[in-house]
């Protein structure tokens, strides 16, 4: 039962209900008439009551016990089944029982079933002596009818509030999902960038007294390296606004190559392999780029002294690209990995890779191999 698209079966059940009783009628006189369309505004309220509950119940009592009166004082026969009320009437006061029962909150729904189940009853007492009658199944039938509308309620509402449940932690997933994406391009990509500025700036420092004319020759360096740190950081923050993500690299190669060279202008000897197949995925590619900028940073920050770093990119016999940054610089004692490993073994987790970085015996090694076909 869906609280907009169940109305209109409902609705269509309710008119020929309505018309199979007219049709039922043993002549149609102003009375019967009467009875007859005093029980049209309770079947309006109670497809109505999917979209809006505020008259629901007023309208439906009032219904109910006009009607009551009518067939008390002119003695009209209508046919029942299991309740006090006609065909139609039971099929509305259903209705609005389990949709009042799965929508309202529990005070509310408790006053409402309670109301109706009184005017119900009235109705029994009024309508030829329903109960002093002796109609003992038609009251267990009513006991059943009622019950099954309330546990329908109850049961949709449950699920209703498991489906909300759900919801909110699929909702609350997504975000810390975004929130980490943001975090890794952050650490990635703006930290490599700040890296090599806070390296070239350095080397400025120690060698200003000494060679002023080298300390400027390193200016436009740093000044690169914040421009597009900056840009970095553009793009970041029109992901945050406007939800775009960031361009996937489309030629891998080409970026892979300025990453090293920037590597080299700080000072350090770097060696580059690339064996990529013709075509790359854009967002495999990004995830290599990233592997790459984020390693290097590593070495620039952490490693002592290195004097070579090996950066290799090649396909594997199982249709992967397998990506190797080393270097043989002595270990930082305080090198124990942190976000930017993090993030790196998510990159490539979520690619179905695998990953690996640590110690060697002559430096630190990162060591990852990205399936060509997508994820796993």
């Amino acid at each position: 039962m869906d609280s907009h698209r169940g109305q209109w079966p409902i609705a269509a059940v309710l008119a020929l209900l309505m018309l199979g009783e007219l049709l039922l009628m043993n002549g149609v006189g102003s009375a019967e008439a009467l009875v007859w369309l005093l029980t049209v505004p309770l079947c309006i309220v109670a497809v109505t009551s999917f979209k809006s509950r505020v008259f629901t119940i007023p309208v439906a009592v009032a219904s109910i016990f006009v009607s009551s009166f009518v067939i008390r004082l002119f003695h009209v026969d209508l046919p029942t089944l299991l309740s006090p009320l006609t065909v139609a009437e039971t099929a509305a006061c259903l209705v609005i029982t389990a949709v009042i029962v799965r929508e309202e909150p529990r005070r509310s729904a408790t006053w409402s079933v309670g109301s109706l189940v009184a005017v119900s009853f009235f109705a029994a007492i009024v309508r030829d002596n329903w109960i002093s009658s002796g109609n003992y199944n038609e009251m267990l039938g009513s006991l059943v009818l009622g019950f099954t509308a309330v546990g329908t309620g109850l049961y949709f509402r449950a699920r209703d509030t498991e489906s909300g449940r759900l919801i909110a932690a699929a909702v609350t997933d997504a975000q810390k999902e975004e929130r980490i994406a943001l975090a890794r391009e952050l650490h990635d990509v703006v930290a490599h960038h700040v890296t090599g500025m806070l390296v070239q700036a350095q080397a400025a420092l120690e060698v200003s007294d000494d060679d002023p004319h080298a300390a400027h020759r390193l200016l436009p360096g740093i000044v690169r390296s914040g421009t597009e740190a900056l840009g970095a950081m553009r793009r970041l923050v029109g992901t945050l606004r406007q939800g775009e993500n960031e361009a996937a690299t489309t030629d891998l190669a080409a970026d892979v190559i300025e990453t090293v060279e920037r590597t080299r202008e700080l000072g350090f000897e770097t060696r580059l392999r690339i064996d990529l197949p013709d075509v790359v995925p854009p967002e495999l590619g990004r995830s290599v780029l990233r592997l790459v900028q984020e390693s290097l940073t590593n070495v620039h920050k952490h490693a002592v002294s290195p004097t070579m770093i090996d950066v290799e990119i090649s396909r594997t016999a199982g249709g992967a690209l397998r990506v190797i940054v080393a270097d043989d610089g002595q270990l930082h004692e305080l090198n124990q990995g942190g976000y930017g490993l993090v993030g790196m073994r998510e990159r490539v987790d979520l690619l179905g890779g695998l990953f690996s970085a640590g110690p060697r015996a002559n430096g630190w090694q990162v060591l990852a191999e990205l399936p060509l076909e997508g994820t796993k």
